[in-house]
């Protein structure tokens, strides 16, 4: 647990939960997918780190207050925006709080949340509700507040504020934090982001598909072509027949570290065909790629208790972007015998979403497998858009390197 000064960024969505448990899973999971797509990337823009998200409340921790008021009035906006093309805005509430915060893998606990817990009262539909503290040192010229008077569970020395609108714009804070976090993917029908790498996706689908097509038959088609080239093989003549043992001596004389690497790519080849094929046979996975999570659950009903459940639980949590649970779950199949637990979670330090990279390092540091270890290796060298270093930002390499401590000191 660490303990430090920061600023809380408390949102709450009243009645968000009862909505979503009243409709059905898929459209419920894309409710909610909805909602964290208006949400997660104004927060992300500004450095913020989502710590905790229960119920209809969600916390976000920002290292300076300006950073934590552009973010919520972002919020707000970007809900309007929504708003506008969709119909539904969600009812919206936000306060920012400034003070010295424990945070743990849980969430951020101490008196800071008590003070925050009691400072969102004040705020009614679409207000971002500001201590004094925050106020007195956010960055005032753009966006400025107006003084609140006294709030009943507030303390009277707490002295709040409220974001000021702005009047005559089409957006409730004038798009002022939107302008400032930049570019923002934008949110599809199904809840989806469509960022820029959607035309990357889309352009590679036709190949995924064509690999998934012919996964299930690679075994087959192996060997029929090298017996058809072993019959073409022995009709060649001579210095042809001995071309293969000439191309074999040659590689010999290859440093050892670049045969490696070829024999590594081969073997990453060589598993995702099986592992895209044994996807397209599972019925879980067939549910998932089409976002259904509904006949999803319904397999999974289907499932027997045991390592394989706890298994196919996880892969529709991590699809429904519960990516700590998701680990959670792999890393309890794991300790079980199911080794596709130990696979799920280093495939997921590759993810382009922090969190998910973050929830799999943890995971593989308390699973305590040597064989995570390349992995989480390679995790605290790599680069991503989504994170920087910070106290309070989301940090996958900063987990990747504590996981690796965890390794090296475990026993024996």
């Amino acid at each position: 647990m660490s303990r430090t000064r920061g600023t809380l960024l408390w949102i709450d969505a009243p009645g968000l939960g009862a909505r979503v448990s009243a409709q059905p899973y898929s459209e419920g999971a894309r409710m909610m997918r909805v909602f964290r797509a208006i949400l997660l990337p104004p927060c992300d823009a500004f450095g913020g780190r989502l710590a905790s998200a229960v119920g209809d409340s969600f916390q976000i921790v920002f290292r300076r207050p300006t950073h934590a008021v552009l973010a919520a009035a972002a919020v707000q906006d970007r809900a309007a925006q929504h708003a506008r093309e969709s119909g539904d805005r969600p009812d919206l509430r936000a306060c920012v709080v400034s003070g010295e915060m424990r945070v743990d893998r849980n969430g951020v606990i101490g008196d800071l949340v008590d003070l925050a817990a009691r400072v969102r009262g004040a705020a009614g539909r679409g207000d971002v509700v500001l201590s004094g503290d925050v106020f007195a040192a956010m960055d005032k010229a753009q966006l400025t507040a107006e003084e609140l008077g006294d709030a009943d569970g507030v303390p009277a020395e707490v002295r709040l504020y409220r974001l000021s609108r702005s009047r005559g714009a089409e957006l409730p804070f004038g798009g002022v934090g939107l302008a400032r976090a930049g570019r923002l993917p934008e949110i599809g029908a199904d809840g989806l982001l469509q960022g820029s790498d959607s035309r990357l996706a889309r352009a590679i689908a036709p190949a995924r598909t064509a690999l998934r097509r012919l996964a299930p038959g690679a075994n087959q088609l192996a060997g029929s072509a090298s017996a058809h080239a072993r019959r073409l093989l022995g009709r060649l003549p001579a210095p042809l027949r001995a071309l293969p043992s000439t191309i074999a001596a040659q590689v010999s004389r290859v440093p050892r570290k670049a045969q490696v690497a070829a024999a590594a790519g081969l073997v990453l080849v060589v598993g995702t065909t099986v592992f895209l094929a044994n996807r397209r046979a599972d019925p879980i996975e067939r549910a998932l790629a089409q976002h259904d999570f509904r006949a999803a659950r319904r397999e999974l009903k289907q499932i027997k208790d045991g390592q394989d459940r706890v298994f196919a639980d996880a892969r529709i949590q991590e699809a429904r972007g519960s990516f700590g649970p998701a680990a959670d779950g792999y890393a309890k199949a794991a300790k079980g015998g199911e080794r596709r637990g130990l696979q799920q979670l280093v495939r997921m330090t590759e993810s382009k979403s922090c969190e998910a990279r973050v929830s799999a390092a943890r995971a593989l540091g308390e699973l305590g497998d040597e064989r995570a270890v390349p992995a989480l290796k390679k995790l605290a060298q790599s680069k991503f858009p989504d994170e920087r270093e910070g106290a309070f930002r989301c940090s996958s390499k900063r987990a990747a390197r504590e996981a690796l401590e965890q390794l090296h000191n475990q026993p024996g």
